[in-house]
Order: structure tokens, then C-alpha cells, then sequence
């Protein structure tokens, strides 16, 4: 997804240091990422960190890296640091209005491998290799945000410890959450992403998160139905992100059983 406002550089540039011999990733949804491509980028899937302390579970999905189960941090490509095996990040918490000081690098090394490097503000980077646990190919992969249908407006959503509400759903005239029904109007904005107006006034995206999740993204007033649409930025500052589950979905289970393959 791309971002309402650009990122100042010097920002970037505090974060990524270029004394690393390897890439520093920052996963987001920026400029290039969130605009679901022909097909899911590199990092889509589940990963084994080969950390010197241990070995460590990732999991990100074409937009997201998640955390406890959960979506958590939104990956904005940086722009013009890119080439065909090396992806820097910015990222953002749901539920923030900025970015935070942390980047990302993600340098493929190979088919299935890659350098993950993590680049906080004030301290040293830090570099691991990881593999592949997962299925690379976007189509088969449950992280990956395309070939989901309509499921953003085909059914009912349920509630998570990241929601308000304990009920969600969305058709093309009516959000209803929690019983409680509101007439609205809904259209794509891109793959994997739905604007939706009451009155004339944008309300909300709903985004999927890729997995078995999407986010519920509440605008502050001022959004015009021109930003809404633009998918060249990316807005960032949202009343609240509320996160709901899709429970038709097999992605948690699928997480799970790749995990415990881990050497």
C-alpha cells in the first residue's frame, strides 16, 4: 500500500547504515509494496531465522510482518534502493500514525534463502540468514493477499484481541459491526484493498492483511474520496486499525505446521 505522505530520507538513512556487508530490510507498504504485484514479493512466507541464539520463527506476509500470531508491523519499501535481490523497509505498528525506528533488509541469496537484517535507531544491526518453510509460489501461498476472492465483502469477519468489535461485515451497502448496521458504499481501490463511503465521505479501508486476517482501517476526518483512491501514496495516520479474522481460514493452522518444521 502506498503511504499518504512520502518519508523524509534522512530518516532512512539514520536507520540503514552503510557499513553493513548485507542488506538491512524494513518490511512495509509504501510505495511499491502494498500494491499487490503479478505476484507476491520475495518475503512473502513463513522463514527460519538461523539466529546464533536460536533458531527463530518470521512470518510476513506480502504486507505485513506479524508477532504473536498476529499482523503487526506494515512494510513500506523504500524507494529507489531496490533491485532484483535486494528489498529495504520501513515499517510501521498498527494502530501508529508514524513510522518507527526500525528497517529492514531483505537480500535473497538464494532460491529459498535470504539475509534478514533488522536496523534499529541507536543500535547495531542485526544480520541472520533464514530459509524458506513455505511454499514460494504466491498462488499456493496463504500469506500472499491476491486470489482471496471477494472475501473482504463475501461473509462475516470475527473479532480479535486487536478489535473493538466482536463482529464485522462488510457488503457493497451496508458495514455492519456488532449488529450495529450502517449504509455505505464500497469499491476497490486495488487487489487485496476496499474503500468504503457513508454519505459521500470516505469511512474506512478494509485491507487484507494476507493469513487469515484483515485490518479495519478508520479514517480521521479530512480524508478526501481523491486520497482515498490514490495508489500512489499511502495514508498513514488512521483513527484506529482494528484487526479481524477471517474464520473460513486454514493460514493459522498452515503457520503452525511450518513452524514445527524448524531444524
Amino acid at each position: 500500500m502506498k503511504g499518504h505522505s512520502e518519508m523524509p530520507g534522512y530518516r532512512l538513512k539514520s536507520m540503514f547504515k552503510t557499513t553493513f556487508a548485507a542488506s538491512v530490510t524494513a518490511l512495509t507498504m509504501l510505495t511499491a509494496v502494498p500494491s499487490a504485484q503479478a505476484e507476491s514479493p520475495f518475503h512473502t512466507g513463513v522463514w527460519q531465522l538461523n539466529d546464533p541464539a536460536g533458531k527463530r520463527g518470521l512470518v510476513v506476509s506480502d504486507w505485513l510482518v506479524w508477532e504473536n500470531g498476529l499482523p503487526k508491523r506494515w512494510l513500506y519499501r523504500r524507494a529507489g534502493t531496490n533491485d532484483a535481490n535486494q528489498f529495504d523497509f520501513f515499517t510501521r505498528s498498527i494502530g501508529d500514525s508514524g513510522f518507527t525506528p526500525v528497517g529492514i533488509r531483505v537480500y535473497r541469496t538464494g532460491e529459498h534463502e535470504m539475509k534478514y537484517t533488522i536496523s534499529e535507531k541507536g543500535k547495531d544491526p542485526i544480520e541472520v540468514s533464514a530459509n524458506r518453510l513455505s511454499i514460494p509460489n504466491y498462488k499456493n501461498s496463504c500469506l500472499s493477499v491476491e486470489n482471496k476472492g471477494n472475501r473482504l465483502t463475501g461473509g462475516t469477519w470475527a473479532g480479535t484481541p486487536q478489535s473493538a468489535g466482536k463482529k464485522l461485515r462488510l457488503t457493497k451497502s451496508k458495514l455492519t459491526i456488532d449488529g450495529n448496521a450502517r449504509n455505505v458504499t464500497v469499491e476497490d481501490v486495488r487487489v487485496g484493498r476496499v474503500g468504503i463511503m457513508e454519505d459521500g465521505k470516505p469511512l474506512a479501508f478494509f485491507t487484507d492483511a494476507g493469513g487469515d486476517y484483515g485490518v479495519l482501517q478508520w479514517f480521521k476526518p479530512g480524508v478526501t474520496p481523491e486520497v482515498m483512491r490514490d495508489t500512489t501514496k499511502e495514508v498513514m495516520d488512521f483513527k484506529a486499525e482494528e484487526i479481524f479474522r477471517w474464520p473460513q481460514g486454514t493460514c493459522d493452522r498452515q503457520i503452525e505446521s511450518r513452524l514445527k518444521a524448524m531444524k
